[in-house]
């Protein structure tokens, strides 16, 4: 089996029912079934990969032999992608990430990550971050404080809505 990263590099099995590892960059092929219960699994590299590449920049072929393997964004703090086969359910991990997905809880089910539900709560997740730190950098940090911190009380106040009105109210007061 190839890398599908490398091209060239053989992958190598680092032990019965193991994943595959790529020496050259680093990476990893976890097919369905094989062992990653060691949560401080590391792929170590003999050589470094040139600093201009990025093994995110485009999707691999199957080391397998299933064709281009399908790509699925994981939203953590430095974005990146994960590969996966269709065909063979097998999962490529760049140098790096099985650690990143070890340290979440999505190591324990990581079929969920190319659902259409699970890629869509990211996004919505990723969107309210986004608004969040618009309106903090708008406003200011205190106004910002003050209305996250009166947003959780008015969440589960049975007169919320009234509450709502009697601020608009006041705010467009003279």
């Amino acid at each position: 089996m190839k890398c599908p990263k490398c091209t060239t590099t053989e992958l190598k099995q680092t032990g019965f029912n193991a994943p595959y590892v790529c020496e050259a960059c680093g990476g990893m092929w976890l097919l369905p079934g094989s062992r990653t219960e060691i949560p401080g699994m590391t792929v170590e590299s003999d050589e470094e990969a040139p600093a201009t590449d990025n093994p995110d920049s485009k999707t691999g072929l199957c080391p397998s032999g299933h064709g281009i393997m399908i790509r699925a964004r994981i939203d953590l703090d430095e974005p990146f992608f994960l590969e996966k086969c269709t065909a063979c359910g097998g999962i490529w991990f760049d140098k790096g990430e099985w650690q990143r997905i070890a340290e979440t809880n999505l190591a324990d089910n990581l079929s969920v990550i190319w659902s259409a539900s699970w890629q869509r709560k990211q996004s919505q997740e990723k969107n309210r971050e986004s608004f969040l730190a618009m309106n903090r950098s708008l406003l200011g940090d205190p106004v910002f404080t003050a209305l996250m911190d009166l947003a959780d009380t008015l969440k589960s106040h049975p007169e919320k809505d009234r509450a709502l009105a009697l601020l608009q109210r006041e705010i467009i007061q003279p």
